[in-house]
């Protein structure tokens, strides 16, 4: 298995934009990977991690047009973004 996992802190002022936006995204996400999970916790601090089954299938599927968004909309939408592959910060 491999995984991408970004963490960041959610802005306070745009949190619900924030829970809107990952409502509608995860359902696509979740067609690309093995497994897609967000955490929250109280603080805002975020942790969504996604599992591929191969590291050809996180290359290829990271960078289509649903992850781009993704990885947009966090950046757009939270503070202090931090993305890791296999744990190793990109």
């Amino acid at each position: 298995m491999n995984t991408v996992t970004i963490n960041a802190k959610i802005n306070e002022q745009k949190k619900a934009e924030f829970y809107h936006t990952m409502e509608s995204l995860e359902k696509l996400v979740k067609n690309y990977c093995n497994e897609f999970k967000v955490n929250i916790d109280p603080d805002n601090k975020l942790e969504i991690r996604v599992t591929f089954n191969s590291k050809e299938e996180m290359s290829e599927s990271f960078f289509n047009p649903e992850f781009n968004i993704l990885k947009g909309s966090v950046r757009s939408l939270c503070e202090n973004v931090n993305i890791s592959f296999n744990d190793i910060k990109v």
